[in-house]
């Protein structure tokens, strides 16, 4: 019976998991975008336009820290 038990738990967390896996993409735009939604209301457009520049200003420099060579000849392919 515990067995069985057992069983059923592993087969629900493997259908999450599955889950996850198949709309993997969907959720995450789908939290992204709610955080953003979320920053609009609370502190309004232009601190979360801000916020949203700087963040994207971090992840480009820590590329650049992460991948010097991927991010030298992505630059190359734009000029």
């Amino acid at each position: 019976m515990a067995n069985n038990n057992n069983q059923n738990g592993q087969d629900s967390t493997q259908q999450l998991i599955d889950f996850f896996k198949t709309f993997k993409w969907r959720i995450i735009g789908f939290l992204a975008f709610l955080i953003i939604a979320i920053l609009f209301l609370t502190l309004g457009f232009w601190s979360t336009v801000l916020i949203i520049v700087l963040c994207l200003i971090g992840i480009g420099i820590g590329y650049t820290k992460d991948r010097t060579q991927d991010f030298l000849n992505f630059l190359n392919r734009w000029s």
